[in-house]
Parts: structure tokens; sequence; C-alpha cells
């Protein structure tokens, strides 16, 4: 190590000694992110189903006939140090099949588009350490990093906008569907890459005020409509202005 950069260290730490209130606020130089990804949802409603009785929260109803596809984008804003508020939009679809499934004589099949904005609280329960591993100081050439892993709960409330059609419904027994209030409940995780760049990846339910988010109500029906979503994300971490700001650049 050259001696003006031990020599630099030195000081620094020396300074986080003396002042470690300043060391402590750090993670407010980034306080926004950034996101796009694609992923998957799990429907869970009258239409389809492989299993009778009790079905582990829905995981034994997951199939491929329920399984399709969204894409999202979004942007945290951070609270405080373990606390983000982030705003979502999903872009993607539902589908359900009674092929094969516990109601395979009724013959239904539908597909839906679907739009999810909404608007959780995420609540860390592993903070990752990645603020404190790099300085971010601009053109000072000191910088180090190491790979961080963070764990988070999140909690919400969004709507579900959908349009479900019929692709089988031998009996018409279908009707237009109904778009609702939903309630975002599950966990996720982040993975960062560099000062400027994460990965992320969270799995959810969706609860939903409706039962007819594919169009149909069972009379044997007991529940709303539910939805898993898996999401893998790209996350960029912007920094912040003395202004509490978004800075839009690298």
């Amino acid at each position: 190590m050259k001696r003006p950069h031990r020599i630099a260290i030195i000081l620094l730490l020396f300074s986080l000694f003396l002042f470690p209130d300043s060391y402590s606020q750090i993670w407010k130089l980034r306080r926004y992110e950034m996101e796009g990804g694609f992923g998957m949802t799990n429907y869970f409603g009258d239409i389809g189903g492989e299993s009778n009785g009790d079905n582990a929260l829905g995981f034994k109803d997951i199939s491929a006939k329920s399984i399709s596809g969204i894409f999202n984008i979004g942007m945290r804003y951070k609270m405080l140090e373990k606390t983000w508020l982030k705003f979502n939009l999903g872009f993607g679809s539902l589908r359900g099949s009674d092929a094969g499934g516990v109601n395979e004589q009724r013959g239904i099949q539908f597909t839906s588009f679907l739009f999810e904005p909404s608007l959780r609280l995420e609540q860390a329960i592993i903070a990752g350490k990645d603020e404190r591993s790099y300085l971010m100081m601009k053109g000072r050439g000191i910088s180090s990093f190491r790979n961080s892993f963070s764990l988070y709960v999140f909690a919400g409330l969004g709507g579900a906008l959908v349009s479900p059609k019929a692709k089988e419904d031998p009996y018409d027994r279908m009707s237009n569907g109904k778009s609702a209030i939903i309630f975002p409940l599950g966990v996720g995780m982040k993975l960062a890459l560099d000062p400027n760049w994460s990965l992320g990846a969270d799995l959810g339910w969706r609860f939903s005020t409706s039962d007819y988010l594919d169009g149909f109500s069972s009379q044997y029906s007991n529940h709303n409509d539910v939805y898993f979503l898996l999401n893998v994300s790209l996350i960029w971490k912007l920094r912040t202005s003395r202004r509490n700001l978004p800075i839009f650049r690298l």
C-alpha cells in the first residue's frame, strides 16, 4: 500500500472514532433505488386446484397450469437505515385450468391481463453492510467494497386490475372479472454487487378483496382469490443530493 493511501485510511479511521454519528449516517448518501425485473405469478382461486382440504398455504396447488409471467418496475426510498418504502408497478397475467385437478369435470380454463400497482413497507431482518464497506467520496480515489447480503419482510397495499377471458367454459359459467384491492405480504433479499448495483428477489402472497379475479366463483368457495408472485430484479442504487433528491447518473 502506498504511504499516502495508508495515511488517508488512518485519518479516516481516526475521524470515525471521534465522530461516530457521521459514520452512522452514511446510509443517507444513497436513499433511493430503482429496479426492474421479471417474475412469475401462481394463481389460487376457484378455477383449478390440485388438492382437497388443507393445501399448506397454497403450496400444494402450485402447478404449471396456474403459472404465468410478470414484469416489474419500482422505486424505493430509504426512510430509516433499515426501513424502506417501495412503489411498484407490475404488468403481467394470471391463468388457471381445471384440467388435471380436483375440478377436472368442470372443464374451465381462463387467462387474464394483470396490472398491479402497489405501495409497501420493507423492514430489514438482516441488514446489509455495503453502505459501510466503501467510501462514497467523489473523486477522492479511496474506495473498497465487499459483497453484502440483506434479508427483509414486507407488507403493503395495492390493486389488481384484471380482465379475465375464458379459454374453455363448457357451461358458460364465467362472468366479468372484478378488479380488487390487494394486500402484499412476503419476504425478499438483496445482494450488493458494487456501490451502484444489486441483485434482488422477493416472494410474496397477494391477498385480494375479490372472489372474481378469474370471473368465476364456486358455491363451495370460502375465501377470496389469492396469487403468489416471485420476482427477480436488478437494482440501481442512486446517490442522494443535498436536497434529499435522487441523482440519476452513475
